[in-house]
């Protein structure tokens, strides 16, 4: 994952500094240049993505899930939700005391100039620096009534139109993902014993297996993103159901499973990035018994075959629609 820069010459251009006292806060904390240049130990980093706080245990920060009291200084650095964003401003701004600073830094394509407009509707910011292609902004506390008060609710749980818990920024929050239904609808062969399901979310493709077959003993959801595998726990009461916050590309594997399912990933940033799904493959391959089965779905145009060739000695479509292609594998190498 590439190092933001932006803030280290922040700090390096502007007279503004980050305190010599914690906590400091992170909010969706990256191993960022700048916070080499503090003790570790100032920093309290809030981050529920597993690859990202994996990163950041090895650079020797910290990560927490509750928000600290009287803060410091806060960053907050932006995703690709606009809600999770300003509910994040939100937070930030209440955990500060009074006369800190709050950062907030996002690329371009993270939104940061709609998030600029939609805090300079609320109160005045103190500066802005722009740099690679996106920007920093900073304001200073100077009031008890947090001016984003009405944020704070915007990536709360809620049910979607299906009925489903989700939270805004997570994948398919809205609805039922199209490509996870048709999966589910072309599975020719009933799911049995203990099964996996590889990149969860918020739980759907588990969720129906453990309504359709009673021969499941248990499945386990494994998910990167800690917000949607809470969700995912609220969606699935069944007792079969095993839940683990798990980067799946670095997970250790051993051949334990007599299915697995899966809808996996094909990017982290905007940018399509095909190699994700293929390790979500050979790490299938590595988690299913010699007799195990792999259901999976992708989008159509993803180059998914060679992998599959090089993990299953038999694989084949179950179903193609212009958009998807079911996948059924067997026999992992």
């Amino acid at each position: 994952m590439p190092q933001n820069s932006r803030l280290s010459k922040l700090f390096d251009t502007v007279t503004n500094a980050l305190p010599t006292s914690g906590p400091i806060l992170i909010i969706r904390a990256t191993d960022n240049p700048l916070y080499h240049t503090l003790d570790p130990k100032l920093f309290h980093c809030i981050q529920s993505f597993k690859p990202s706080f994996d990163e950041l245990q090895r650079a020797g920060l910290s990560a927490f899930e509750n928000l600290p009291e009287n803060a410091t200084s806060a960053i907050v650095e932006l995703t690709r939700s606009k809600p999770e964003n300003l509910a994040n401003i939100a937070k930030a701004y209440a955990a500060l005391q009074n006369e800190a600073t709050l950062y907030i830094d996002g690329a371009k394509t993270d939104g940061i100039d709609s998030i600029l407009k939609a805090v300079k509707k609320l109160t005045a910011i103190d500066g802005s620096f722009a740099k690679a292609h996106g920007k920093t902004i900073w304001l200073v506390k100077n009031q008890d009534n947090n001016p984003f008060q009405d944020w704070l609710s915007l990536a709360d749980c809620t049910k979607n139109k299906d009925g489903f818990w989700t939270v805004p920024g997570i994948f398919s929050a809205d609805a039922i993902d199209p490509a996870s239904a048709m999966l589910c609808d072309n599975i020719t062969v009933p799911l049995k014993g203990k099964g996996a399901d590889l990149g969860a979310g918020w739980g759907y493709l588990s969720h129906h297996a453990l309504q359709t077959y009673p021969d499941i003993t248990e499945i386990n959801l494994f998910e990167a993103e800690q917000i949607s595998l809470n969700c995912a726990q609220k969606n699935i009461t069944d007792a079969r159901a095993q839940y683990h916050w798990q980067d799946i590309q670095t997970m250790p594997a051993t051949a334990t499973y007599d299915f697995i399912i899966m809808n996996a990933p094909f990017h982290v940033s905007r940018k399509a990035d095909p190699s994700i799904g293929c390790d979500f493959i050979a790490k299938a391959a590595k988690l299913l018994n010699p007799k195990g089965r792999l259901w999976m779905v992708a989008n159509k145009q993803l180059p998914y075959e060679a992998s599959l060739d090089a993990h299953f000695n038999t694989w084949s479509y179950s179903a193609q629609s212009t958009q998807f292609k079911i996948i059924h594998a067997r026999r992992p190498k």
